[in-house]
């Protein structure tokens, strides 16, 4: 999942322009998910969850997470290289989440195959949601627009709590409530799928009026503190059940609030900038340049001692989607 992100990562800077090596460094990276997770290079047999500092394969599990972000690396690179054998290889992988990792009872994705667990989670469909989207623009003529439909017909009818105005991350097999499971959300999420809904829309899909709207008052009302900080997570009846915070949620925060800027909201432009504050305040620069901490407990101590590679994919994510915002305010006011 880290090297998919990494790839889609230094992709997008090589278009952008923002580091133009980045192209290179990513088709190597590429290359090595195919030479180090596949059997016989083939994505129809799924890739590996991981391998250790030699090569060789620690978890042979084939991980519906994973493999949303190894749909959407290959979008993003196809998009620098245009070679076609991302493509091909996009759909042999597509092949094996059908056979393996879509559940034939109930729609959606197994959390990883094979598997034994009677739960299933909102995460990995929000990063196949994510990967089409990706795929779709960088290949309008593929089949890739509807898949995303299906993600979220799926999130519209069954994930979103419309009473609770929240999306748990936790659900049973055939994606009711399980009451063995304590339910809880975690606003960053909320915060992702707005951005993200937001996305489908502006590739021509529709989605019921009040579901972003329902996303957004509910992390906003109990998934913040007063200065600006998103908890981890937070039950349906909202109390609070985590004080943690994390530096993605931030990012993901700072991406909705660009959202509902842009679509007329008063409220937007002023979370974006409280993120974007807490990021530099709490998250940025430490413990080393151009470093960060990942995660603070509630007494604001850092809960890992290493720099995560994962969440460039989320600090590069935000800054590209406000710099945008930016170019589409100054066309409008050119015009």
């Amino acid at each position: 999942m880290v090297q998919a992100r990494q790839i889609c990562v230094y992709s997008a800077a090589a278009k952008d322009g923002v580091f133009r090596e980045g192209g290179e460094l990513a088709a190597r990276a590429m290359q090595g998910l195919f030479d180090f997770y596949l059997d016989d290079q083939d994505p129809r047999r799924g890739f590996a969850f991981s391998i250790d500092a030699s090569g060789d394969r620690v978890s042979q599990t084939r991980d519906s997470y994973t493999h949303a972000f190894i749909l959407f690396s290959l979008a993003s690179l196809y998009e620098v290289t245009g070679e076609k054998r991302l493509l091909s290889a996009a759909e042999s992988t597509l092949q094996f989440v059908d056979r393996h990792l879509v559940c034939p009872d109930h729609g959606g994705l197994l959390n990883c195959h094979p598997s034994a667990e009677s739960v299933k989670r909102q995460n990995p469909l929000m990063h196949l949601l994510e990967a089409c989207l990706a795929l779709h623009e960088a290949a309008p003529e593929g089949p890739y627009f509807e898949r995303a439909q299906g993600v979220v017909r799926l999130f519209e009818d069954r994930l979103l709590q419309r009473a609770a105005g929240a999306l748990p991350e936790i659900f049973a097999a055939d994606w009711s409530l399980d009451s063995a499971v304590a339910a809880f959300f975690e606003p960053g999420h909320h915060f992702e799928w707005i951005w993200l809904l937001d996305w489908f829309c502006r590739l021509g899909g529709r989605v019921a009026s009040q579901s972003e709207d329902r996303l957004w008052e509910s992390a906003q009302a109990c998934g913040l503190d007063s200065r600006g900080w998103c908890y981890d997570a937070v039950s349906l009846d909202r109390r609070l059940l985590s004080r943690s915070t994390r530096l993605w949620p931030h990012t993901e925060g700072a991406k909705a609030g660009i959202v509902r800027h842009e679509a007329g909201d008063p409220e937007g432009l002023s979370l974006c900038a409280r993120m974007l504050q807490t990021l530099n305040e709490l998250f940025l620069g430490r413990p080393f340049g151009g470093g960060w901490i990942d995660r603070f407990n509630a007494n604001l101590e850092p809960t890992v001692d290493y720099v995560p590679a994962s969440s460039l994919y989320h600090l590069y994510g935000a800054f590209r989607e406000i710099d945008r915002s930016r170019a589409r305010q100054a066309a409008q006011l050119a015009f």
